[in-house]
């Protein structure tokens, strides 16, 4: 062997080190990139996960909440002429819209608005029972929309109407 071929023997050796150094180097890089999209993929499911839980807690608050009203509302009805019920049950009104207050949406508080300007405005003699049923009915639909849109949807195309106990008056 002379001097040429031994030289380019080596060139060849150091060209197939390059070779080997350039593929593992483009080995790491995928690797690097395949772990580092799985880690991005797993930080959106939780994050899409946490969003979702928090969501579920703010809804379940919500529909305690609105039952309440709505059991408020319903013991005013009951109470009639006794004097101690219809303050425990305006106590329990008073209460449960302090906390529609802090959660509600814009829609259920304007419909709670009605409803606190009837029962402000209403005198025993003059209870209108329709006018009433109307305001429940639009502050259930409201509640609907905002915890449930897809099931709110399919209801109000149904044009279904929510029925509420109302007790006869003296």
């Amino acid at each position: 062997m002379d001097a040429r071929e031994r030289k380019r023997i080596f060139k060849n050796a150091c060209r197939q080190e390059r070779a080997r150094g350039s593929s593992l180097i483009e080995y790491w890089i995928v690797v690097t990139t395949g772990v580092a999209a799985v880690a991005i993929v797993l930080c959106g499911a939780y994050l899409y996960n946490e969003i979702k839980s928090r969501e579920f807690v703010q809804n379940r608050v919500k529909l305690k909440v609105y039952v309440a009203l709505l059991q408020a509302v319903t013991e005013i009805n009951v109470a009639g002429n006794d004097a101690y019920a219809l303050d425990r049950a305006k106590r329990n009104l008073a209460s449960t819209l302090n906390q529609i207050n802090l959660i509600a949406g814009p829609q259920v508080l304007l419909h709670v608005n009605e409803l606190l300007d009837f029962l402000n405005e209403t005198r025993e003699g003059d209870y209108d029972v329709l006018k009433e049923k109307n305001i429940l009915n639009s502050i259930v639909k409201a509640a609907r929309r905002e915890l449930d849109p897809a099931s709110a949807r399919a209801l109000e195309e149904s044009q279904f109407r929510f029925r509420f106990y109302n007790p006869p008056r003296p």
